[in-house]
């Protein structure tokens, strides 16, 4: 199936083992001193160890601490950084795998030189800085968060002169030459994502009037002195190539493609040995982020590489969420020559391996929450939430692997994540383990937030297939009895029945067109514990009709049906909007509901990571959703939600064929009685002690298979 994705290649002089590319994604992982240490270096030889050609690391500050985003990035300003670099040069080469070096300065976001009263080195003065439409959908912590990290210790933009232009192209350069001297296989310039190099490309920023700036080949001379002196610095003894920007979204006068098409052929005359082909956007809007440097949409910028590679006679490197599937059709159409993957690397460092060896169902899937890449913005620590090895290596990279020395029975009482987590790794380290599902499906809540987010499903089919394929002793349809669980004579039990659910006292709460969660979950999937009778007798019928031939076990197939009939009217109000609420809002929506969210908070979904969160909010108001905070609502009556808004506690009313009620999520009262079973002291995962989502059952699922034994 991918052949031409695991078929070698070669970019300059430097051959690969495939066409699969490690995309450059800051992690946060370093000290505070720019220097590679263990966990940085453990963090890429996981995925060079899992198969990819090349790696490419995170932005390498050329001249660190100057023109650095964060004191935790990498650098390459003096000599002392090339024996902790040469470190992770070899520890990568240990297994059959390439590095580059990303050499960045980061121009007008260079937030250590605001931060320490530097100069930031621009290529001019402009008056536009902005749209700052992020601020309004960030929560009051994420703002005092970004500011700790933006905060202003005086340093102030500066157009750049001849001088720093000619100076910062040789930092390049000897930047350049510590790479090779550290045993870097190739070095790529950052030319794209708003910074330095891209900020020179741009009509907005760069409004010079002297030989960088004008036409896009005036504009593109700083980019093309920087490959030629970074080539002349190593002697052509690795090749040089960059990252350009297909588009500049959102922002006047921001690079186009037509401009980028003649950039990447000057780059290519000056000795570029490739193009690395991403795209940016204005960095203070709540949807650009998700639009060019890490798109939501899936291979978005495939059409523009397959247009820059008929110009060029070097390889193109296509990024932007490309699953393996379509990086080998868009390898075969000819829409790249190398496949760049970022937060699929992330959520599996051992993807290429597992293709690699002809299992490409064992790949845990990322499911695009942007959760690793939140994390930057606030200068923390990269991590994910479906694979909690990430940014923990050194401690838990072959974890879930590793053989136990004593195998023992284990015993799951619940089937949603955070239980069938707990068993996948139990099973994977030896252990017999048998899994206890009171309903006829596996995912408990993950089934129905497969449902209304796409992504979830592939992480359903996931953890659904690894149950078999490791031939856990699953169990559905059966309660948990302790008598049932003592039959099994366990070592270890992991109880992870879920979170509860209270039912509303909001008056009104009780009419029949009015449900929560749990019924829609009830009706649509048959499992849980909601009242079915709530939804009307046709959309029942329907759904049991479904069920009955098989055709809703599916996620996937059920999305696709609730397309053509949905057990609701075409006026839903949604009370609550939390990440449950906005989620049914995104999924309403798309079937063609007129939707109101009320949320009495200021923030909504402020549990979504917050560059989720801007897609869908932008998303949900493009569709003309009403979204509405500092919402109270006072009752719900046949025809409408009442609620009172504003410091006036001005009555307001949304008209309601439907009323979703998304709030009210609780530890699980039963707790207590499932602390000890059959004499067995347990271990509680998941959303039973307190709602974590997604990110806390995969990570408390994950820990509780990993310490059993």
């Amino acid at each position: 199936m991918f052949d031409r994705l695991l078929s070698p290649t070669a970019i300059g002089s430097m051959e690969l083992r495939n066409r699969i590319v490690q995309a450059p994604m800051g992690v946060e992982m370093v000290a505070g001193d720019g220097l590679a240490n263990e966990p940085i270096i453990a963090y890429y030889e996981a995925r060079a160890r899992g198969g990819v050609g090349l790696v490419i690391t995170e932005t390498c500050a050329m001249d660190y601490p100057n023109g650095a985003n964060s004191r935790h990035q990498l650098g390459m300003s003096s000599d002392d950084f090339i024996p902790s670099m040469r470190e992770l040069t070899d520890r990568v080469h240990r297994h059959g795998a390439k590095i580059a070096v990303q050499l960045a300065h980061h121009g007008k976001v260079s937030r250590v030189d605001r931060a320490e009263g530097r100069d930031i080195l621009v290529p001019s003065i402009t008056e536009w800085h902005g749209s700052y439409s992020m601020i309004a959908d960030l929560t009051q912590e994420e703002l005092g968060w970004m500011a700790a990290v933006n905060g202003d210790g005086g340093g102030k933009p500066r157009e750049m002169t001849t001088d720093d232009i000619l100076e910062t192209t040789d930092k390049w350069a000897e930047a350049a030459r510590r790479a090779r001297d550290a045993g870097f296989d190739g070095v790529e310039i950052h030319a794209s994502h708003g910074y330095l190099i891209s900020a020179f490309l741009s009509k907005q920023w760069n409004t010079r009037t002297d030989d960088y700036g004008g036409s896009v080949e005036e504009r593109s001379r700083f980019l093309v002195e920087v490959i030629e002196a970074c080539r002349a610095r190593v002697d052509d003894a690795i090749p040089i190539w960059c990252r350009l920007d297909a588009i500049e979204y959102l922002t006047p006068e921001g690079i186009v493609f037509d401009d980028t098409r003649v950039t990447a052929r000057l780059a290519q005359e000056a000795g570029a040995a490739a193009i690395h082909l991403s795209a940016y956007g204005d960095s203070t809007s709540a949807s650009a982020f998700t639009l060019g440097t890490l798109p939501h949409t899936e291979a978005k910028h495939r059409h523009l590489s397959a247009q820059l590679k008929t110009d060029l006679d070097i390889p193109v490197i296509g990024v932007g969420r490309v699953k393996p599937e379509v990086g080998e059709q868009m390898l075969a159409e000819g829409e790249a020559d190398l496949i760049a993957m970022g937060r699929q690397l992330l959520a599996d460092a051992d993807t290429v391996a597992k293709l690699t060896e002809g299992r490409p169902a064992d790949i845990r899937p990322c499911i695009n929450c942007y959760v690793c890449v939140a994390s930057p913005f606030f200068d923390r620590r990269v991590h994910c939430a479906v694979n909690p090895a990430l940014g923990n290596e050194t401690e838990l990279g072959d974890a879930d692997r590793t053989r136990a020395e004593t195998p023992k029975r284990v015993v799951v009482v619940g089937g949603g994540p955070a239980g069938m987590e707990a068993a996948r790794v139990a099973a994977s380290r030896g252990h017999t383990v048998t899994l206890f599902e009171s309903s006829a499906q596996l995912g408990g809540a993950l089934r129905f937030a497969a449902l209304v987010y796409e992504p979830n499903r592939k992480l359903l089919d996931w953890l659904t297939g690894q149950m078999t394929r490791l031939g856990i002793d699953v169990r559905t349809n059966t309660p948990a009895t302790p008598a049932a669980i003592g039959a099994l004579a366990p070592d270890e039990v992991i109880v992870a029945i879920g979170g509860a659910r209270e039912r509303s006292t909001i008056p009104g709460a009780d009419l029949k067109h009015v449900v929560d969660g749990d019924d829609l979950r009830k009706v649509l999937t048959g499992s849980g514990d909601g009242d079915a009778t709530k939804v009307p007798l046709a959309g029942r019928l329907a759904a049991r009709a479904g069920r009955t031939l098989g055709l809703t076990a599916d996620a996937d197939r059920l999305a696709k049906l609730t397309k053509l009939y949905m057990p609701l009217g075409d006026d839903v109000v949604i009370i609550g909007g939390g990440l449950v609420g906005i989620e049914i809002a995104e999924f309403l929506v798309d079937r063609d509901r007129n939707v109101t969210v009320l949320d009495p908070g200021p923030t909504l979904a402020p549990e979504m990571a917050h560059p989720r969160r801007w897609r869908v909010l932008t998303d949900l108001r493009d569709h003309g959703a009403s979204l509405v905070t500092g919402a109270e609502v006072t009752s719900i009556d046949s025809a409408a939600v009442r609620y009172r808004l504003g410091d006036e506690r001005t009555k307001e009313a949304a008209p309601a064929d439907s009323v979703i009620i998304a709030t009210g999520l609780v530890a699980n009262p039963a707790l207590d009685r499932w602390r000890s079973v059959a004499g067995i002291e347990t271990v509680i995962v998941g959303d039973a002690p307190g709602i974590s989502y997604l990110e806390g059952a995969m990570h408390t699922g994950f820990r509780a298979g990993l310490d059993v034994g």
